[in-house]
């Protein structure tokens, strides 16, 4: 009943460092400090996929040595959480190519045709082409051994989609990223899992994200056996910032793996 997840990507839609800036060479130093777009990879013993596929997906993929998916969930459909799906037509080769599961709800599906309209057709697809298979969201679902709950966050004028992993019964995780706060009866939902994710943009107030303390009050509510902060910019120097973080509070970086058994 392994279960774990991967942070693809822990930064901000800009990514960190950002174009144009100058930074200290010890802060560059350190390889934890640098955060591509977010998303993460979560695998079971049954199930593999991803949530979101940031313009970073080929090298965060590369990075983590990905060689399967069984289906690409959305959040919402910003840039930086959706232009990497064009390398999804490699796994599309690697299942005999055949389509792969896209799964969204109808505001951000609308917007993928839109964005990628040489793909989301009725076919036929030239060889070597992405192929997507459309799956709306519009209640819980199943994928392998995952039950998945979607969870509408409030981020600006748009909502996006947290989700809430369950296996076998037990709250594995609660990918809440992208949100300016964690509404009361989603703090319910998600309330006491193993492992909380949360926006956690800056130190500053921030009109469409949650910024530090904002992040922290939501996961004194929630109360999960671990917290990981995410969409982070570069506010936070990795090292330091994590040790002024309170217990069971850690901040994410590419490539953290967090296994829950």
């Amino acid at each position: 009943m392994a279960f774990e997840f991967t942070f693809l990507g822990s930064g901000t839609s800009q990514g960190v460092p950002i174009i144009g800036k100058e930074y200290p060479a010890e802060y560059l130093a350190n390889p934890k400090n640098w955060r591509t777009r977010p998303s993460i990879y979560v695998a079971t013993e049954a199930v593999k996929l991803v949530v979101d596929t940031t313009p970073d997906f080929r090298t965060q993929v590369l990075r983590e040595n990905i060689r399967w998916l069984d289906a690409v969930i959305f959040t919402h459909a910003h840039a930086d959480h959706i232009m990497g799906l064009d390398d999804c037509r490699r796994f599309c080769d690697l299942r005999g190519g055949t389509a792969l599961p896209i799964l969204a709800n109808e505001d951000t599906m609308t917007d993928l045709r839109r964005v990628f309209k040489y793909a989301f057709h009725s076919g036929p697809w030239p060889k070597g082409y992405f192929i997507p298979e459309e799956k709306l969201i519009t209640e819980p679902f199943t994928i392998g051994d995952l039950e998945i709950t979607p969870l509408p966050l409030p981020h600006g004028r748009f909502t996006t989609l947290g989700f809430l992993f369950v296996q076998a019964g037990k709250k594995r995780l609660a990918y809440l990223n992208d949100c300016k706060e964690v509404p009361l009866p989603v703090v319910e939902q998600v309330r006491g899992c193993e492992v909380v994710v949360l926006d956690a943009l800056r130190h500053a107030p921030h009109y469409t994200h949650m910024c530090l303390d904002e992040a922290l009050t939501a996961a004194r509510r929630i109360d999960a056996g671990r917290t990981y902060l995410t969409h982070l910019t570069h506010d936070y120097d990795h090292d330091k910032s994590q040790t002024e973080l309170p217990p069971g509070v850690w901040l994410a970086f590419d490539g953290l793996k967090v296994k829950c058994d």
